[in-house]
Parts: C-alpha cells; sequence; structure tokens
C-alpha cells in the first residue's frame, strides 16, 4: 500500500529543492500532497507543485473541499507523515506555541501521524537562543527534526542553516515510515 506524505513547503530560498523531494519520493511509489504557506508562493508555485505531484497543491484554509470534511483535518487524516521542508524559523515556533492560523500549521496541530522539520534559514536564526528553546520543546514531544547542515547561504555566508541533503531527508522520511 502506498504511504502519504504531505509536504510542507514555508518561505526559504530552500522551497525549490521540495521539486526535487516530490520527484524522489514518488519515484519511490510514495503519494505526495502539497501544503504551501502563503509566502511559500514567492519562492515556488502551486503549479510547479502539482505537476510534479500529480496533486492539488493546497495553499488556502479557506477554499472549498472537494468533500464537506475541514481540509486541515481531512490533510491530517490522510497523512502518514508530514514532512516540512524547508522548515523555516517562523513554522517551527508556530508549532512549539500551537499557533494555528494557517492550513499548513492546523494540518500540523490536527494530525496523529509523524511531524518531521528540515529546517533552513540563516545560521544567526538557526543558533538563536528562542529557536533553539522551541526545537527543544518539540523533540521532547516527540517531533523530528532532520538537521541543517553547513553550506552556503543565501546571504553569501557559509554556516549552519543549509537544508539537509535530500537523500538524507528522504532516507530519515523512509525510516520513520518503516515503524
Amino acid at each position: 500500500m502506498k504511504k502519504n506524505i504531505l509536504l510542507g513547503i514555508t518561505a526559504s530560498i530552500a522551497a525549490y529543492k521540495a521539486c526535487e523531494l516530490i520527484g524522489r519520493f514518488r519515484k519511490k511509489g510514495y503519494k505526495v500532497k502539497c501544503v504551501m504557506t502563503a509566502q511559500a508562493k514567492y519562492f515556488i508555485t502551486p503549479l510547479t507543485l502539482e505537476t510534479l505531484s500529480g496533486e492539488k497543491a493546497e495553499c488556502d484554509m479557506f477554499s472549498l473541499p472537494e468533500k464537506r470534511d475541514p481540509l486541515h483535518i481531512s490533510l491530517a487524516d490522510k497523512a502518514d507523515v508530514i514532512l516540512v521542508a524547508p522548515a523555516t524559523a517562523d513554522i517551527i515556533a508556530k508549532t512549539a506555541a500551537g499557533i494555528c492560523d494557517d492550513l499548513l500549521t492546523c494540518s500540523i496541530c490536527a494530525t496523529r501521524t509523524p511531524v518531521v522539520f528540515a529546517p533552513a534559514m540563516n545560521e544567526r536564526m538557526f543558533k538563536n537562543v528562542i529557536l533553539q528553546e522551541k526545537i527543544k520543546y518539540l523533540k521532547k514531544n516527540g517531533y523530528y527534526f532532520i538537521e541543517p547542515i553547513k553550506g552556503r547561504l543565501a546571504c553569501g555566508d557559509e554556516g549552519i542553516g543549509h537544508l539537509a541533503e535530500i537523500d538524507t531527508i528522504v532516507e530519515e522520511i523512509e525510516n520513520i515510515l518503516k515503524v
């Protein structure tokens, strides 16, 4: 039976790497459904994600669902895992605080399946003491993290905050889905 991955895409320059993730997961037989934050659309288009995944990319909390089920509940129920890649400081902090102000945060809050964050941001943001406390809190409460790596950042600096390698992300998701 095919496993369902709900791929959350947030407003990071690394959003384009979602395309490679979708392709790799589909090649392995997974079904991929994308949920974008409103700001993610500045970095990648819903059309691109829909074309690659073969599924409608969801962006709007209040779009009319195909059925009368609330969309965030339906997405949460169908997912075998939620992967947020790239995960910004914003989505991590909102999740830790229980803030549900868009389709992705509501889906995360409503799920009973594993939630995995693959952060991508500037090193100064990633190392921020408040964000690190939020990450510790989420880990303590069963959320998974695929740590960012050292690499060239959007500002031109080298540092920790570069999205983990695609192979690493795919391998971690497969390990979680085996459990």
